[in-house]
């Protein structure tokens, strides 16, 4: 054999070899000697005829003995030998490999003497063929094997199964000898020395002949001392040796060694030589390939080559490249099929960059090759040709080798290699952008960036690139604030500039460039979708540094097409928002395959029924979540009701996607999984039959398509979407079809998928479940081709769909397997392999890729990444967890599970390992750097200025204080009322600006209800997409809230008529309810369905806070709200340090068996509420404290207890502690315990509680005991309701011990009344009483919810929190009494104006009946007839409101007289009598409101009227007589002053008498005149108006305003000397009016005719003075006068 054709088999076997194929021989087995082979068998259980006991021993390693699902542990199997016979080697070949096995434990026990005795142990995971040689001879009848424990395995599949056991009588060993097998590939190498680290010894055993692939011993003197040793996996025939020395290039060449020995050690340890080799000369040198063939084979265990005698006068050392071990000759073969391929598959070249086409391998004559694929095909082409990436590039391409005589072809695995850039990296440059997924190919040559700010435009091609374009602009501005302006045309500088053409030959619709210049960043791709992703990119880099972007080149695209989430929107409704937020997501991730599960239904049906019973199975969850336009004989139709989305929307939905590059993949599960569709027409189900998997469970949700009416109906279903005029799969959609896990008639099924799938592909691309490889009748319906050609298959279980079996039937695969990607959310954030509530991502990161398929049995095999019918790889969230396993977990929650996963599978099918970011936690740290992308709000969140997003304290209306300025606006049925809201029954609301706020934050404000609240009363709400989103009245009467078909529950009742602070802070996972500032409860909920409560007490409470409406649309809590304040929640702090307790328990569950969730006692402590310490129920006999029901205990447990030790970090002031129960079921509830603490450090255990009890129930219990310093506790468990000990957390605190003060308010409906409603201290019992009135008898007390709680009258309870109570009566027997009086009521005599609110009737009189009992009723005024703004006398009426049993035959009504009167006011003058008198024109100085009132002052002799003066001292009026208005009680002063006699021109005084004695001034103004002319003065004086009355007519400068009907004015004219001294007197003055009759008479609006004229308007204005008459006035002046003037001539 030449050395090609040696290093070729080589490395073809080593891949073998290296493969996780199933071992399908009997281990070690002898066959004559196996006692056990066809012994009578029997077992614990089986699960159907073909994996019976006797499988176990029939010798046939193909078959096996297997249990059905979840019976594993305690399971035996017993082998009857017929007769006592020695035993001493018994071996077990399991059904699963070692990576995959899933038994944890198991013995062996053997029948001697008739008793059975255990021989064998093993605790550990077992192997797949187990050996056990035991230390004597026993003599036996019987042997027993017994598996202690398993688990679900690598499968999540809890069985066993074991394919064959031997029994021997004496220690068996045969050598391996199997033909063609390289025995190196498990063998263990060893060397006497290396020369580097880089070159050990086990190189020589791993198929590859490169220099740096070699062992080569260090430089020993003499190289005697040089030696090899191989270690077989066991005993080991050998008959030839292949020793590949290392080729050499210097002299002696081609290899130095001239001889060595090769000596081994036998199945007994003993080393012998054998042969001493001597080496054939070659060259100047020695033969590097060598061939040993020994005459007879050997038995070896070990393989040593030793005694080397190499020579070289320099590097004389041993080098081996590679060393094969085979057990038969190994001869020169002619060229096969499979030999060919493995040549090709040992290549690997290195690509120059000036070569441009690969160079296709050269194959023997009779064979021809072509290229499969290419991983990087935007790198190596179908075609082979090459596009050189910017700098070298790892590309993997795999060939298609054909025999040319027969047409056979087979595909070789992936061959390496390295394709030269055109660029080398420089270093200190810039380095490549940190994204997800990660770059393909990125250059630089800079250390510069372009800054943010200074790319202000977006610049287009192709209108083809308008909605992306357009999209980005609006992430661009989210991410930035920047508003970019967008443009049509070339490229620009200072812009984004993107480009609709093909960048090279190869890049792909996906794939795009991206060159970031010092003034620009140019990205150009072949399709739209190339561009989207340059814009991701683009977004990403801006996250990684906001102020610029490196400077360089990227050409990047996709390793996979197909990049997928799976996405269960059926079990747990998920909104179309949600969707989208998932879709943005992935499209920022460069994810581009939604798959969208519509329909499913609950699985467990066995918990609701089978056989005559299985249509109770039916009440169990199942929905379809899209509208449909099929519908049964009942008008029924499959759509779901509490969510769907309309034919519409989700239409819009895939297309509106797809243009921005998501593939939407609809998914309607059929013909299982079907409730939905069986539920409508029941005529079409598997009927009768249950799950051969699960004997209780019924098959109603499996679709029985053995009926060709269910074929036809399934076709409806799908041709509803697919077909018409616009459908709404369009044909662009891909389908899926469902098609997993059917458990039926597979006969049928076979023939459905020949079927169904033809008829979708003539409109669409089909994709479907694996299940084929399960799914198999005998003999098997064959699948035709038009069912497997270019229809897309998601691989999910090797069991039910082996993946290189589909390869080869030639599905396209989409890797989804559940082993690395199925979650099921449960809550407890466990991360597992499978079915856990988070994915395993490191496992992922360094283990996961997507060309790596899981076979049967467990193992993964590659397919060539680069093949067609590889597509890529998808994970999967499952809502599994609904319906009465329901998880509580919210979408957002869901959301955060996809998006820890998301990254991982970005960047194992995008990028070319998926390993470029060092590690799965950093990995994880740049995702949560990038965040979810732009215009996605996954988590509800909201920006905020300063310490609150919105505060209301209702001082300023709806304004908000906080500094955000989101102000509430006006709904309905609200109003403002002493600084609050006030909200009533019914439709009463306002709204915000924010809808509503995620995890982390807090809502408080103040209530006080105005009276007691009944079950469904809203505080706040948001409108939800399905069911109700608010806060409100449980139906328990207490305070919760509701959202996504949830209802959650607080244990607080509010009070009534008391205001209370209520804050509501809310964390993943967890919402809590505080009163007044203290802590009270977590919220608890109930998954509530088809009016059953199918789950309780869920702990999983994720709430958003519910801000669209303070109140709601429907029904309102009456209530008063204030200091509505919305603020980031405070962080929570750990005060106790418990990361840093300690502990040890009597008993705990090992984590081997009970996982993350359930075990030892650190769960306790770990503020994990979904994880708990669990007694342990690992072994045969389970450790149980006794029972409530009396039972005993059992196993740690015997005794009556079982204990735990805490010890804290340090000591805490504490005097509490406190446990809560799991929460996930009604188990391991503790009923009873004791409590000891530790006061000084490791000192002695203090009883603080003695034998406590407990309620069987998931609340937190606690002990209290004096506050002290402790270091830890003791906590003894004694009983509980099952036996089990299941503590989910233990807690300590110091708590001031409060007696908390609660309201206990009582109301009566209609029939009686109630008495005790009271402030009550906690714990304090309170007496209520309800008293009925005549004609009524009490029937009971109820909370506001209905609930009854006694039917005494006289009520007597113990107050623990606030209560409000209904005391409900029903109408008696007793005849009516009749009404013989009503209390008489006094006349009233109030002023106009006063409303009849202010009249202040009673609300109730009193009544006489004629049985002589008085009784209080309520009184109802009539309204009507009260005028308040008329004088009058009204007699007001009020209709009396009886009660029960009291008749008013006589129609006896209560009465009032109220007289109606104007308003009067006082008016007193006043002055010094010494100086001069006053008068008023009505001596009793009473005046009705309005009325004028004229006062005068009379001056004594010697001395002058000064002016007027207020009670205050003020000035009112300087005129005499003075007149005014009537508008309030009036004190006026008249103020006088001595006259002084002095020769003087005329006063002012003696002016304005002249005026008056000469009728100088106008007394009327004519019809039409503008201006009112004042009479002239000598020089020296000055004459103007001061005053008018009215005003509005003539104005104080003259100007005159024609009234439209005659009008008289006061005006009043004042003289000034020249010294400054004033003289006034009042004028009236008659101004002519329009007096236009339509004008002047104004009609009454409801007779039609013309207002009577008020008389009083006719009345002028009375003058100033008293009443002497305008003529004596001027002939006194004139008197006056002529005095004046004879006294100034005589001075």
């Amino acid at each position: 054999m030449n050395k090609k054709q040696g290093v070729i088999g080589l490395v073809a076997t080593v891949m073998i070899a290296n493969a996780a194929f199933v071992d399908v021989r009997p281990v070690y087995a002898v066959e004559n000697l196996n006692l056990a082979r066809g012994c009578t068998v029997n077992a614990s259980s089986y699960e159907v005829d073909s994996t019976s006991p006797s499988k176990a021993v029939d010798g046939d390693i193909k078959t096996r003995w297997g249990t059905a699902q979840n019976k594993a542990d305690n399971e035996w199997i017993e082998i009857n030998l017929g007769e006592e016979k020695t035993v001493r080697q018994i071996n077990i070949n399991f059904e699963r490999t070692d990576d995959a096995q899933n038994i944890l434990g198991y013995k062996i026990e053997l029948e001697e003497d008739g008793q059975y005795k255990e021989v064998y142990r093993k605790t550990t995971k077992a192997k797949q063929n187990e050996i056990i040689q035991l230390d004597k001879d026993h003599q036996a009848t019987k042997v027993k094997v017994t598996v202690l424990s398993a688990d679900g395995g690598t499968i999540n599949w809890k069985n066993v199964g074991i394919n064959e056991i031997e029994v021997y009588s004496k220690i068996i060993e045969k050598a391996d000898d199997t033909p063609n097998k390289n025995h190196m590939a498990n063998a263990t190498v060893t060397a006497s020395s290396s020369e580097a680290n880089t070159l050990s010894p086990d190189k020589v055993k791993d198929g590859s002949t490169e220099k740096s692939n070699r062992w080569a011993s260090d430089y020993e003197t003499p190289t005697t001392k040089i030696w090899l040793n191989t270690k077989f996996a066991r005993l080991t025939l050998v008959k030839e040796l292949k020793i590949h020395f290392f080729e050499r290039d210097v002299a002696p060449m081609p290899s130095n060694v001239k001889s060595f020995d090769i000596k081994y050690k036998d199945k007994d340890g003993k080393e012998k030589l054998a042969q001493s080799f001597t080496n054939k000369t070659k060259g100047d040198g020695y033969d590097n390939e060598v061939v040993i063939r020994f005459k007879e084979p050997i038995e070896a265990k070990e393989l040593k080559l030793c005694n080397f005698v190499a020579e070289a006068t320099s590097w004389n050392n041993v080098s081996i490249a590679e060393m094969e071990v085979y057990s038969n000759e190994q001869t020169a073969q002619k060229a096969t099929l499979n030999s060919v391929v493995s040549s090709i598959e040992s290549q690997s070249k290195t690509i120059e960059a000036s070569v441009n086409t690969l160079d296709m391998p050269a194959v023997p004559e009779g064979f021809t090759v072509r290229i499969n694929g290419a991983d990087l095909e935007q790198i190596i082409g179908a075609d082979g040709k090459i596009v050189h990436p910017l700098v070298d590039k790892n590309v993997k391409v795999s060939y298609v080798v054909t025999e040319t005589s027969t047409g056979k072809e087979k595909k070789t695995a992936d061959v390496d290699y390295v394709v030269k850039g055109i660029n080398e990296q420089s270093a200190n440059k810039n380095t490549k952008p940190t994204v997800i997924p990660e770059i393909q190919e990125w250059h630089s040559n800079s250390t510069e960036k372009i800054s943010v700010n200074s790319l202000k435009t977006v610049t287009y091609t192709d209108d083809k690139l308008k909605s992306v374009v357009d999209e980005f602009v609006r992430d661009y501005k989210d991410f930035t604030g920047i508003n970019l302006t967008v443009k049509k045309g070339a490229s620009q500088a200072n812009a984004f500039n993107f480009e609709l053409k093909a960048p090279d030959t190869l890049l792909g619709d996906e794939g795009y460039t991206m060159d970031i210049q010092k003034d620009r960043i140019n990205v150009a791709s072949v399709h739209t979708t190339g561009n989207m992703y340059g814009m991701q990119t683009i977004l990403q880099m801006y996250k990684e540094d906001n102020e610029g972007y490196k400077i360089g080149k990227m050409r990047d695209y996709p390793r996979f097409k197909t990049r997928g989430f799976l996405f269960d929107v059926a079990r747990k409704p998920v909104s179309l928002d949600m969707m989208k937020d998932v879709a943005r997501t992935m499209r920022y991730y460069k994810m581009n395959d939604l798959q969208t599960h519509l329909s499913d239904n609950y699985i467990f049906l066995e918990q609701y029924g089978k056989g005559d019973n299985e249509n109770e199975a039916f009440k169990a969850y199942e929905a379809f979540r899209l509208e449909s336009g099929l519908s049964n004989d009942k008008g029924e139709t499959p759509t779901a009701k509490d969510y769907s989305i309309s034919k519409k929307d989700f239409r819009e939905f895939i297309q509106g996607e797809r243009t921005l590059g998501m593939n939407v993949v609809p998914e309607i599960d059929v013909p299982a999984h079907a409730t939905s569709f069986t539920k409508v027409w029941p005529e079409l189900m598997v009927q009768n039959k249950v799950s051969p998997l699960n004997g209780n469970r019924p098959l109603i949700d499996h679709l029985d398509v053995s009926k060709k009416e269910t074929k036809d109906k399934i076709k409806e279903i799908f041709d509803d979407y697919t077909k018409g005029a616009n459908p709404v799969f369009d044909g662009k959609t891909t389908v899926h079809i469902g098609a997993d896990e059917f458990l039926s008639n597979y006969t049928a099924y076979r023939g459905f998928v020949n079927d169904l799938v033809p008829h979708l592909k003539e409109t669409n691309t089909v994709r479907m479940w694996g299940g084929l490889t399960w799914i198999k009748d005998n003999p098997v319906t064959q699948i035709k081709r038009e069912a497997i050609d270019n229809v897309e298959m998601n691989l999910w279980s090797a069991d039910w769909a082996d993946g290189i079996e589909m390869y080869d039937m030639g599905y396209k695969l989409i890797n989804t397997i559940d082993d690395f990607g199925y979650m099921v959310p449960n809550g407890n954030k466990g991360r597992a392999n499978a079915y856990g509530d988070l994915l395993n991502v490191n496992r992922i990161f360094n283990q996961f890729e997507a060309n790596k398929v899981r076979v049967r049995g467990g193992s993964y095999k590659y397919v060539p990444a680069g093949d067609d019918q590889m597509l890529g790889a998808a994970f999967a969230l499952w809502s599994d967890n609904i319906d009465k396993s329901a998880s509580g977990l919210s979408e957002s929650d869901l959301y955060w599970r996809f998006f820890d996963a998301l990254p991982f599978y970005a960047e194992k099918t995008w990028a070319a390992t998926g390993k470029e970011k060092g590690s799965a936690d950093a990995l994880a740290k740049v995702a949560q750097d990038k965040g979810t992308g732009p215009n996605t709000n996954p988590y509800y969140k909201e920006n905020k200025k300063g310490e609150n997003y919105e505060s209301y304290d209702f001082n300023n209306g709806l304004k908000d204080s906080s500094e955000n300025k989101r102000d509430l606006k006006e709904g309905k049925n609200t109003e403002i009322k002493d600084n609050a809201l006030v909200l009533k029954d019914g439709v009463s609301y306002v709204t915000s600006p924010i809808k509503e706020l995620g995890n982390g934050n807090k809502l408080s404000f103040d209530i006080k209800l105005n009276k007691p609240a009944k079950p469904g009363d809203i505080l706040f709400e948001s409108d939800a997409d399905y069911g109700t989103h608010d806060i409100r009245i449980m139906e328990d009467g207490k305070l919760g809230f509701t959202r996504e078909l949830y209802n959650y529950y607080f244990d607080y009742e509010l009070p009534v008529g008391k205001t209370v602070n209520i804050s509501i802070t809310t964390a993943q996972q967890k919402t809590s309810l505080y009163v007044n500032g203290e802590y009270v409860c977590d919220a608890k909920g109930k998954f509530i369905h088809n009016d059953m409560v199918k789950k309780d007490n869920i702990t999983h409470s994720t709430f958003a806070l519910p801000l669209e409406r303070i109140g709601s649309k429907t029904e309102t809590v009456s209530a008063v709200i204030d200091n509505v304040v919305v603020t980031e929640k405070a962080p929570e702090v750990d005060l106790y340090n418990k990361a840093s307790w300690t502990g040890k328990a009597e008993s705990e569950t090992p984590t081997a068996h009970g996982g993350q969730s359930e075990g030892i006692i650190g769960m306790a402590f770990d503020n994990k509420p979904s994880t708990i310490w669990h007694s342990d129920w690992s072994q045969a006999t389970k450790d149980k404290v006794p029972t409530t029901s009396g039972a005993p205990g059992t196993g740690k447990g015997a005794d009556g207890s079982i204990w735990t030790e805490i010890s804290f970090d340090k000591a805490y002031e504490i005097n509490q502690v406190s446990f809560t129960p799991r929460q996930d079921s009604n188990s391991g509830q503790v009923t009873k315990a004791s409590l000891y603490i530790q006061t000084e450090k490791n000192g002695e255990w203090v009883e603080v509680a003695k034998d406590q009890t407990f309620d069987a129930n998931k609340s937190e219990k606690t002990f209290t005991f004096d506050t002290q310093n402790v270091y830890g506790f003791k906590f003894v468990a004694s009983e509980s309701n099952d036996g089990w000990v299941a503590v989910s957390e233990f807690n300590i605190a110091n708590k001031e011990v409060t007696n908390n003060t609660y309201t206990v308010y009582v109301e009566a409906e209609k029939g009686g009344k109630v008495s005790g409603g009271q402030e009550v201290k906690a714990g304090k019992s309170v007496t209520i009483t309800a008293t009925p009135n005549r004609g009524y008898v009490f029937e009971g007390w109820y909370r506001p919810n209905g609930e009854k709680v006694s039917d005494k009258a006289e009520y007597t309870f113990k107050v623990n929190g606030n209560t409000a109570l209904i005391a409900k009566f029903e109408k008696s027997s007793e005849a009516d009494v009749k009404i013989k009086d009503v209390q008489k009521l006094d006349d009233l005599t109030v002023v106009k104006g006063t409303t009849l609110d202010a009249l202040n009737l009673p609300n109730k009189v009193s009544i006489t009946l004629e049985n002589n009992e008085t009784e209080e009723v309520d009184v109802t005024w009539n309204k009507a007839s009260y005028k308040a703004n008329e004088c009058g006398t009204y007699v007001l009426e009020g209709t009396l409101t009886l009660p029960e049993g009291v008749v008013n035959p006589d129609g006896l009504k209560v009465v009032v007289k109220v007289t109606v009167e104007n308003k009067k006011y006082t008016v007193v003058v006043d002055s010094d009598q010494n100086m001069g008198t006053v008068s008023m024109d009505k001596e009793d100085g009473i005046y009705e409101e309005g009325s004028n009132v004229t006062v005068t002052a009379k001056a004594n002799k010697g001395y002058e009227f000064v002016n007027w003066t207020d009670e205050n001292g003020r000035e009112v009026s300087t005129s005499n007589p003075y007149t005014f208005e009537a508008t309030t009680n009036t004190t006026l002063k008249a103020n006088f002053k001595k006259v002084k006699v002095t020769p003087a021109k005329p006063s002012s005084q003696d002016i304005l008498d002249d005026l008056l004695a000469g009728n100088k001034v106008q007394s009327v103004v004519s019809k039409g005149q503008t201006q009112f002319v004042l009479p002239e003065v000598p020089e020296g004086y000055s004459i103007t108006m001061t005053k008018v009355s009215p005003e509005g007519i003539i104005a104080l400068d003259g100007k005159v305003t024609t009234p439209k009907k005659d009008a008289d004015v006061i005006v009043t004219i004042t003289v000034t000397d020249a010294e400054g001294k004033t003289a006034s007197h009042d004028f009236t003055v008659k101004v002519i009016g329009l007096n236009e009759v339509d004008k002047e008479t104004p009609k009454n609006p409801e007779t039609g005719k013309d207002t009577p004229k008020d008389p009083t308007q006719d009345k002028k204005p009375a003058k100033t003075g008293d009443a002497t008459s305008i003529a004596s006035w001027i002939s006194m002046m004139t008197v006056a006068g002529a005095m004046l003037l004879k006294r100034k001539k005589r001075s």
